[in-house]
């Protein structure tokens, strides 16, 4: 009992080790393209900055709204680097319309400052 316990602990070694040195470490890269990754990452992002989004909008624009299914983040850019640095800008494209069935009136796009003190809206672009 004692020489299996030995090999299975022998082959749980083994593996493990050839599991972190196999293991590629993903890049962080400074811009990051919706094009490049578009997946759920991206949705959760632009629905955790709605309000955010919206806020400005209906400021600039009190009769426009938007979509967030025809949104899209266009960049990520991370500020400062190092381990448990959390400062972030975030660009992110808003297609605005009147009215429910009406066409689009325009992108806007909006340049977030994330940090984990909160978020605030840096540039607007028309």
């Amino acid at each position: 009992m004692k020489k299996i316990s030995v090999i299975f602990l022998l082959l749980l070694i083994s593996l493990t080790t050839v599991s972190f040195v196999t293991w590629k470490k993903p890049q962080i890269a400074e811009n990051v393209s919706a094009k490049e990754i578009h997946s759920d990452f991206f949705d959760v992002l632009l629905v955790l900055l709605d309000p955010y989004a919206r806020k400005v909008i209906n400021k600039e624009y009190p009769s426009r709204s938007y979509a967030l299914w025809d949104a899209e983040i266009l960049e990520i850019k991370r500020l400062t680097g190092g381990y448990s640095q959390y400062d972030f800008t975030v660009k992110g494209k808003y297609d605005t319309y009147t009215g429910p069935f009406n066409p689009p009136e325009g992108p806007i796009t909006l340049t977030f400052h994330v940090t984990t003190e909160g978020v605030s809206v840096e540039k607007i672009q028309k």
